[in-house]
């Protein structure tokens, strides 16, 4: 998988919405970007305040900001997934990815403290995908080509 440049596109997505951020936010965001200089427990913690921000909206703004947030971590959960040749091709396996990190982001309860956020968002979207794939493995097994159709009595 083209890990590297999933990486870069959501970086871009990130550089397109930036502006739209307050200055206050940006920080926040490069805090919550830095291991190095942040802490996990407050990366966490600015972590939830993003995923707060991305659930007041406006989605369009804030999602970007989010799968930034996540990027390391999905790239990881990418790298873990195959696509399933003809049916399930890499480009549709990242997308689905997105579709459930931002899910994740809307719909995961939150601790009060920000502990754990990362992990829970990863977990619940790694879960659903896990769970997408399998349905839509299955799914598109039970469908029958149109030339197959053809040929089968009536």
């Amino acid at each position: 998988m083209l890990t590297n440049s999933f990486a870069e596109e959501l970086k871009q997505g990130y550089l397109r919405v930036a502006g739209c951020l307050s200055n206050e936010d940006r920080a926040m965001v490069a805090r919550a970007r830095d291991p190095i200089n942040t802490e996990a427990v407050e990366r966490n913690r600015l972590l939830a305040q993003a995923v707060c921000a991305y659930r007041a909206g406006p989605k369009p703004t804030w999602g970007p900001v989010i799968l930034d947030l996540l990027a390391p971590t999905l790239v990881v959960i990418l790298q873990g997934l195959r696509p399933v040749p003809p049916t399930i091709d890499e480009p549709e396996i990242r997308q689905q990815l997105v579709a459930e990190a931002l899910h994740a982001a809307a719909t995961v309860p939150l601790l009060e403290s920000g502990l754990q956020t990362r992990f829970r968002l990863a977990s619940r979207a790694y879960t659903r995908m896990l769970r997408w794939l399998v349905r839509e493995g299955r799914t598109r097994r039970l469908q029958v080509s149109l030339e197959r159709r053809e040929g089968l009595p009536r």
